[in-house]
């Protein structure tokens, strides 16, 4: 099963992130890939509770998703 989104612009963050991650993402109001190359690679790597595991799984799914920083 994929893990894109039928709706264009509604691609979801991986399963499978820890929950400091999560935590961090929804305070900032994250909650899709899109979002998230919006927020920047800079931005979202200062926010506590993203380490590098959490990057990695974020940049793997933006990835496969055809997404990246500033260009989605």
């Amino acid at each position: 099963m994929s893990s894109k989104s039928n709706w264009p612009g509604h691609t979801p963050l991986p399963k499978g992130l820890a929950a400091p991650a999560k935590r961090a993402l929804a305070h900032e109001g994250i909650e899709t890939l899109e979002q998230l190359a919006e927020f920047g690679e800079v931005e979202l790597s200062k926010l506590h509770g993203m380490g590098p595991v959490a990057l990695a799984q974020l940049e793997d799914a933006m990835e496969e998703s055809g997404i990246s920083y500033g260009t989605h």
